[in-house]
């Protein structure tokens, strides 16, 4: 399910910025309806990974937990094409740390446009899934997984390995710290989400933190073959 940075709620009363948001959309659904229809050449997404990722999501592209930086491997491609799309076209600003980096990353002609993003989702999407991803204290997982059944697992699956259509992002095996600050932006309406997945839902900063841990713990499912 494809997130914006900012909710509607957020956005009534704001014409110039839905002005600003509303094309940056549809740009990206349009590049995102592109890339679905075409066949991933997975090698190349491999040199494309390298060449513009890498760096940060680290080569098996399991990411840096305390950077927050998701872990990327074993992603579901239909997931990571909608959120290429949207970075690519300004619909999802990111952190603000590791935003406009990857923004920036996203603009060179050989990876803005709708092939790029099929290979890259392609490679990804097959490559093993992190196994070593950064949990929190583990204190209160009984909580969390209350939690993560109640909030996540309609959506997400009781095991964490997403789905395709509409796209939900797997969280099995991805970082704790990634997790906790999308949570924590889901909760602050700085993310778009679910309806009604607010405060009263992800409840309170202990019980995100044990929602976060819990679900970093989930064992990522071996990827399919494209």
């Amino acid at each position: 399910m494809p997130h914006a940075d900012m909710t509607l709620r957020r956005l009534r009363g704001t014409p110039l910025l839905l002005a600003v948001l509303l094309p940056a959309a549809a740009m990206a659904a349009d590049l995102t309806s592109q890339a679905a229809t075409l066949t991933a050449d997975v090698p190349h997404g491999m040199v494309l990974f390298v060449k513009h990722c890498a760096s940060c999501h680290g080569r098996k592209a399991w990411g840096d937990g305390p950077r927050q930086i998701p872990a990327l491997a074993g992603q579901r491609a239909a997931y990571l094409i909608a959120q290429l799309a949207q970075f690519i076209e300004g619909g999802r600003a990111g952190s603000e740390l590791h935003g406009p980096v990857m923004h920036e990353a996203l603009q060179p002609p050989d990876v803005h446009r709708a092939q790029a993003l099929r290979d890259l989702a392609g490679w990804l999407s097959q490559a093993a899934p992190n196994r070593e991803a950064e949990h929190g204290t583990g204190q209160a997982l009984a909580s969390g997984k209350r939690g993560y059944t109640s909030a996540c697992a309609g959506c997400h699956g009781v095991s964490g390995d997403g789905r395709d259509s509409p796209p939900v992002p797997a969280l099995a095996g991805q970082h704790y710290s990634y997790l906790l600050a999308q949570i924590r932006s889901f909760s602050t309406g700085h993310r778009a989400h679910a309806p009604g997945l607010g405060p009263e839902i992800l409840g309170s900063p202990e019980q995100q933190q044990a929602l976060a841990d819990y679900a970093s713990r989930l064992t990522p499912a071996t990827p399919p073959a494209e």
